[in-house]
């Protein structure tokens, strides 16, 4: 942006100073001097190029308002014929909240003699489509210092305005999304805590159910006269029983105390009897680690300042 106000502060700056030579040399032109003449007609032809080749709209406005010169691609910007808009305004083509906004800037420059920065705002072609621009604008002094008018200089930034547009447009679909993604994130997490809730509430009820309706029957069979293959038998389904909801109990019992999934892993194998250095090489991790683990077991099932064995408790947990 920088460099485009300054490109655009030197064009000003040139063709004013084009400008205000051309007018020099028009007073001058009554002495009938050849020389003079010749550089006239050599500062008109470099100033009229310069505006007819730019492809930025240059125009100059009287202090009301009224467009007094322009080039050829203020016609291409606006739409209009060039007689058309010899007799307009600056507030014909464009809207009435764009128009107070114009003339406040043009009222500061007409107060200061300062420059307007460059600014940006919406104008209505004559087939009614709006084209947003940019402009910057300057005042123009008589001779003697006093203000007789403004020269704009714009650019079309259509295309630019749009594709901005569109891109904060996108970015508050993507924060929307990213909100509902939030939501949904939150949901999930909830629908996931209740899963997991059930699926300890069903543990529970499988233990209860074979402890409280299955095993008492088991163990007054065992108490009855029985032949050797029905002792067999007994006793091969109290095992399997006892296997199968050996993990129930190990997860409802150790879940309570909020262990991590590695402490887990380390009260079974604690359970099954393994020593520290077993652990560690069956985990993939140091003896220290353990030793760490083990202590943090302990004290989220209360034993830290108790000298019950860790194993035995766990094993009394089933």
């Amino acid at each position: 942006m920088r460099d485009e106000e300054k490109d655009m502060s030197q064009l000003v700056s040139e063709i004013t100073a084009l400008r205000r030579r051309v007018a020099e040399l028009e007073e001058a032109s009554h002495l009938e001097d050849v020389q003079t003449t010749r550089e006239l007609e050599s500062n008109e032809d470099k100033y009229r190029i310069i505006l007819e080749n730019m492809e930025e709209a240059y125009f100059e406005l009287d202090l009301t308002g009224n467009i007094t010169f322009f080039n050829s691609a203020t016609l291409e910007m606006l739409g209009y014929s060039a007689e058309e808009l010899a007799h307009m305004n600056y507030r014909d083509y464009v809207l009435p909240e764009t128009t107070i906004r114009l003339f406040k800037v043009f009222n500061k420059v007409y107060r200061t003699g300062e420059p307007a920065d460059i600014f940006d705002y919406q104008v209505i072609r004559k087939d009614g489509t709006g084209r947003f621009r940019e402009m910057s604008t300057s005042l123009i002094q008589d001779p003697a210092g006093s203000p007789i008018g403004f020269r704009c200089l714009a650019r079309d930034v259509t295309t630019r305005k749009l594709a901005e547009e569109t891109l904060n447009k996108k970015e508050k679909e993507l924060e929307k999304k990213s909100a509902s993604l939030v939501e949904s994130n939150a949901a999930l997490k909830v629908l996931l805590k209740q899963r997991e809730e059930d699926k300890v509430e069903f543990e529970r009820n499988v233990v209860s159910n074979v402890r409280e309706i299955v095993v008492p029957y088991i163990e007054e069979l065992k108490k009855s006269q029985l032949t050797v293959n029905q002792s067999v038998c007994i006793e091969t389904v109290d095992a399997n029983l006892k296997n199968i909801i050996s993990p129930f109990l190990r997860n409802i019992t150790l879940k309570q105390f909020n262990l991590t999934p590695k402490e887990f892993q380390v009260a079974n194998l604690v359970k099954e009897g393994r020593t520290t250095k077993e652990i560690a090489d069956f985990l993939n991790i140091s003896p220290g680690a353990i030793d760490f683990h083990r202590n943090s077991i302990r004290k989220k099932l209360g034993l830290n300042n108790k000298k019950s064995n860790l194993r035995s408790y766990l094993l009394s947990l089933s």
